[in-house]
């Protein structure tokens, strides 16, 4: 998929409105569930999706075809993120994805609410987007040692929260 996506990056450089049609449709659900994940509403996501893309259509003829684009395309929507969490300074839990069932789904909306933001984020970077320490610690703006314990504590209080629910 990466030189697929190289070949469409190309392309834009050029103009290419339809590879940036085909670029969106192959790249939307990955952005979308790394932001989703740390915003947690559908409206917020979706403003910062548009303004992700809208960003790299602005900036097309700069981008490195070389350089991986994902990579460069979370970096662009994760700045979006928290500028918009800035902006509205509330977290508001709409629909979590990772269960499949309603009560489990609401247990982990639940257990998501009582977490950091950045929290959050990083649960989602670390076991959405299978991300390794480094890299977080690369888009977040973290030492190392920092993104490794709050992972350790989200984790630590999000199998707290789950547990005392079931109770």
């Amino acid at each position: 998929m990466e030189d697929k996506l190289k070949m469409l990056v190309l392309q834009i450089k050029d103009g290419n409105k339809d590879a940036f049609t085909e670029f969106y449709r192959l790249t939307v659900r990955y952005v979308y569930s790394i932001v989703y994940a740390y915003l947690l509403s559908n409206e917020d996501t979706e403003d910062v999706i548009q303004n992700t893309y809208l960003k790299l259509y602005v900036i097309r003829k700069r981008v490195n075809p070389e350089k991986p684009i994902l990579a460069y395309m979370k970096r662009i929507a994760i700045n979006y993120a928290f500028k918009q969490m800035r902006q509205k300074k509330k977290v508001r839990i709409k629909e979590v994805s990772f269960a499949n069932d309603e009560g489990t789904k609401e247990l982990v909306r639940e257990a998501l609410k009582k977490l950091d933001e950045k929290d959050r984020l990083v649960l989602a970077l670390h076991y959405l987007d299978n991300a390794s320490v480094k890299a977080i610690s690369v888009l977040i703006n973290e030492k190392e040692g920092s993104v490794k314990s709050r992972l350790f504590r989200a984790r630590k209080k999000l199998k707290e929260v789950i547990n005392s629910e079931k109770i």
